[in-house]
């Protein structure tokens, strides 16, 4: 009888002659614009040393992230995780780790020796557990809207999912300066939010009744560019990493409240004057979206 566990596979995204494989140019079509998709499609480009040790990571790990997987998939239950996953590694036109399905993650080589240099060093074999970590958590929340789906249909609620989506994803990936303990955020971590805070409840605030072209410019940096600029997923993921490091049911009850439960998670732990102002952006939208 076959094994019917669910499994990973790495596999290269480049061919031997220095072209992506067909299954690495469907993955960075949909990312990329066309005129920038078609010159990275026509080259060829040989991996490089430092790339090849990247490979050689991830290809060391994949065994040890079978493991790593039922922590990840715990706070989803009883969404089924993917069948089986297929991880591809290739060098152009991607990010460091990225999803592209509800099956399929992709390394980006280049991007990873340009970002974290020689993937011998030390801190980076905890550094592709993490960003594994991350882009799993994706796949899990992939399969979980599919059960319970969430209609992002205003600028607000848009905002909503990406917060919940990447707040799980970014605190899967935070690294240990970042980690809070018994409740305390580190200083790391306070720093950080000093500014995020404010500039969060001025955000969700605009949203409230915003246009969808006002709305691209207001989320912009809420989960892409420098990580401690992140104003919607960094603060989600260090507030649910304090309070998961006093109670393990933090996750998934931020899981199982779905993108609305931002409104709540945000509440917990913003002072008093800035969740008066969130409070009033709910309500504004809630009147909005009628």
């Amino acid at each position: 009888m076959a094994d019917a566990r669910p499994t990973l596979e790495a596999v290269l995204g480049v061919q031997p002659d220095g072209g992506a494989t067909g299954q690495w140019l469907e993955m960075i079509r949909k990312r990329l614009p066309a005129v920038d998709y078609s010159a990275i499609a026509a080259s060829k480009v040989q991996l490089t040393g430092d790339e090849r040790e990247w490979v050689d990571l991830i290809q060391s790990r994949t065994a040890a992230w079978q493991g790593r997987r039922s922590d990840l998939i715990a706070p989803y239950a009883p969404t089924s995780p993917p069948r089986h996953v297929l991880i591809v590694m290739g060098n152009r036109g991607g990010s460091d780790a990225f999803t592209h399905d509800a099956v399929t993650i992709g390394f980006d080589l280049s991007a990873l020796a340009a970002a974290y240099g020689d993937a011998s060093l030390p801190e980076n074999a905890d550094r592709i557990d993490r960003l594994f970590d991350h882009e799993y958590t994706h796949l899990m929340q992939k399969a979980w809207l599919v059960d319970h789906p969430y209609l992002a249909d205003s600028p607000m609620r848009a905002a909503l999912l990406d917060i919940w989506l990447e707040g799980l994803g970014n605190h899967r990936s935070l690294s240990t300066r970042w980690r809070a303990a018994d409740g305390r955020l580190s200083q790391t971590a306070e720093d950080a939010l000093a500014p995020l805070k404010p500039r969060f409840v001025a955000r969700m605030s605009a949203l409230a009744c915003a246009s969808p072209q006002d709305a691209e410019t207001l989320t912009k940096d809420l989960s892409q560019g420098r990580f401690q600029s992140k104003w919607g997923a960094l603060p989600a993921a260090l507030w649910l990493d304090m309070e998961a490091s006093q109670d393990p049911g933090a996750l998934r009850g931020f899981v199982l409240g779905g993108p609305e439960e931002v409104w709540n998670l945000a509440a917990r732990h913003l002072p008093a004057p800035l969740s008066d102002v969130l409070a009033e952006a709910r309500r504004a939208s809630s009147l909005c979206a009628r």
